[in-house]
């Protein structure tokens, strides 16, 4: 740790207090003790930063619920650990309800409530080093949370500032799951529409009939079961945005229409005869190349130019492996935080591995691959063993031995290269290898001598 943790305890037993003192001290904390929630509260407010909280469920003068409400009203992320001699489902339930880190009943283990501490301060830790992030985000001009740090990102980054505030209609290209969305909004929250409505329909995914009422809207008794008047979605991004996604797939029909729309900026619901004038920005995407499907007849070219005013093109994810391993922290702690497991980071190997992987599904099959590690993992770090069989079979790394390894290597081969070299740095030490590995040393022991790998 940076720094010894402080921690508040309260309890009106000072045998309690003594033995949470005899616990933590040991591990690098700093216990301040008290017997009254008054006092306690006092001190809250008035004194220095506070790490964690432990306090009994019944005290003198208020009840745990209360500390709770107190110590998160000062720090939102400060955990809160309950003990008491009262437990039931029901208290516990109410506890961890009314925002309770754990829930922990008396009598209990010295070595238990250390354990509760430790697993506390890390997901602390991660709380905010993911607000951290989150505000470096923020002076990323044009990044919208938009994760990389490329120059492949920066071009996109760049383009975003440019085209912002124009009027102009945006075509975002680039492969599924490299985050058009994500561009989409960051261009609609940069600019001076951002109070306004940002409304996304992916055109692909309705029929002619459905996609034209949802854009247009129709008047009551347009067609059958039209028993109200209904709002398009063009009519409600007035003075806002409205993000085409997958425009490509649109039939010629609406080809025609959405031309329409674009050249006039009006037009009438289904079953309607009043012109209908609107401000709202468009910004569409595709998967497809659309200049291709131009030349084959597929799609109009007078569209084509309306919508291909202001172009970006979002690279694939295989075209910038060095934004994957910030994308892997940044995925890795959010969903430490949403499963509340303290998963701090990737093993070398691991990294390595999916640096290596082609990402046909982009950012998002990346998100994907880090919610299922995170999910099954049982160590403080994603290691190879959670990672699928098509990322671990890949082509390894180079640098996991100074000579070149075999083009392609089998699951044990890999794993073998992997403990030798973490043996190696450092200086043939196992318990600290097994630490790094995240595995026990007797595990450690049974893989030296099932890989025939040197143990001296």
């Amino acid at each position: 740790m940076d720094r010894r943790l402080r921690i508040l305890a309260i309890d009106d037993e000072d045998t309690v207090l003594r033995i949470i003192r005899r616990s933590l001290e040991p591990e690098d904390c700093s216990v301040e003790t008290f017997s009254k929630a008054s006092d306690a509260i006092t001190r809250l407010k008035n004194g220095d930063p506070v790490d964690i909280v432990i306090t009994d469920l019944m005290l003198p003068d208020a009840d745990g619920f209360k500390i709770i409400e107190e110590a998160r009203a000062i720090d939102g992320n400060m955990p809160v650990i309950l003990i008491t001699a009262y437990s039931s489902i029901e208290t516990a339930v109410k506890a961890i309800k009314s925002g309770a880190y754990d829930f922990i009943p008396k009598p209990f283990d010295p070595e238990h409530i250390a354990i509760v501490v430790k697993r506390a301060a890390e997901t602390r830790k991660l709380k905010l080093e993911n607000i951290g992030l989150k505000r470096q985000l923020e002076f990323i001009p044009g990044s919208g949370g938009i994760i990389g740090s490329s120059t492949a990102m920066s071009q996109v980054f760049g383009m975003i500032e440019k085209v912002k505030d124009t009027d102009g209609t945006v075509l975002l290209t680039g492969e599924s799951g490299v985050g058009k969305e994500l561009v989409a909004r960051a261009i609609h929250y940069g600019s001076k529409r951002t109070d306004k409505p940002f409304i996304a329909i992916n055109c692909g995914a309705l029929p002619d009939e459905l996609l034209e009422s949802e854009l247009f809207g129709y008047e009551k008794g347009a067609f059958t079961g039209a028993v109200n008047k209904k709002t398009g979605l063009f009519e409600a991004a007035n003075e806002g945005t409205i993000f085409l996604d997958e425009v490509s797939s649109i039939s010629p029909m609406m080809q025609v229409k959405l031309l329409r729309f674009l050249q006039e900026r009006t037009f009438m619901r289904l079953g309607g005869n009043e012109t209908i004038s609107v401000d709202a920005r468009v910004i569409a995407a595709t998967n497809e190349y659309l200049r291709e499907a131009v030349d084959k007849g597929a799609f109009r070219k007078d569209l084509y130019y309306r919508l291909n005013v202001l172009p970006i093109d979002i690279p694939p994810l295989r075209e910038r492996s060095e934004d994957i391993p910030l994308l892997v922290r940044h995925f890795t702690k959010k969903f430490s935080l949403r499963m509340n497991k303290p998963v701090v980071g990737v093993d070398p190997v691991a990294e390595d591995l999916l640096k290596g992987y082609r990402w046909e599904g982009n950012v998002r099959e990346l998100e994907n691959v880090i919610e299922r590690a995170v999910t099954i993992t049982d160590n403080g770090a994603i290691g190879m063993d959670d990672l699928s069989d098509e990322i671990k079979t890949v082509n390894a790394p180079s640098d996991l031995e100074a000579t070149a390894p075999p083009a392609t290597l089998t699951l044990s081969d890999l794993e073998r290269l992997h403990i030798a070299n973490v043996l190696k740095s450092v200086n043939g030490n196992k318990s600290k290898a097994a630490r790094m590995r995240g595995i026990d040393y007797s595990t450690l022991r049974r893989k030296l001598n099932s890989m025939d790998i040197p143990i001296e």
